[in-house]
């Protein structure tokens, strides 16, 4: 396993909330148009790491746009016998509870329900704008971000950054401390916490 015993402490009153990304070495996460054409940014390292960070949850959570585009795919591969493996022998449930959050569903609501669910680390993973919902609240206590050899460039608003629609004011700009730092050939693989 990549992330050899992962833990990730408890937090008082909610669920411990995590996200994992890749990027490329320009910030783009996704190309709005022609996504296939650009598609994977990672390795199947970085995938096999998705997969891995997915196994250590009690939920996922993905935005409305992101599982509209992913929703199957994603459920397809939650199912697969080696995942639900994965999750046994990390001692989790077998079935991974996933979420597509849309504007109808307020964050605190949502909070309230994975509490009494008695999920304790919800993995978030977007999209950009869900993070950014996330960020904006306080929400998110680490980040898992694979920087992938890459330079897609950017034309009249093409691209997507690893948060969307939030301009942070000066005095909530997030800053990180860095946890881990590992590389696999010319991919990063940073592991950072949030300090809020």
């Amino acid at each position: 396993m990549f992330y050899q015993n992962l833990k990730f402490p408890k937090v008082k009153g909610r669920p411990f909330f995590y996200t994992n990304f890749v990027q490329t070495v320009d910030g783009k996460v996704q190309v709005l148009k022609n996504t296939n054409d650009y598609w994977p940014i990672g390795s199947k390292v970085d995938h096999d790491v998705l997969v891995e960070l997915r196994a250590y949850a009690d939920c996922l959570i993905h935005g409305k746009n992101l599982g509209l585009e992913f929703g199957e795919v994603t459920l397809k591969n939650l199912n697969k016998p080696d995942f639900k493996n994965l999750r046994k022998k990390l001692g989790k449930k077998p079935y991974l509870p996933y979420y597509i959050l849309n504007r109808k569903n307020s964050i605190k609501s949502l909070i309230s329900e994975l509490n009494k669910k008695g999920y304790i680390h919800v993995l978030v993973e977007g999209g950009p704008t869900l993070l950014a919902s996330f960020l904006k609240e306080n929400l998110i206590d680490q980040i898992f971000l694979t920087i992938a050899p890459k330079i897609f460039g950017n034309e009249n608003s093409s691209t997507l950054t690893l948060v969307e629609n939030y301009l942070f004011p000066k005095k909530e700009i997030k800053n990180l401390s860095l946890l881990s730092v590992k590389r696999i050939k010319n991919e990063l693989f940073l592991h950072y916490k949030v300090e809020n």
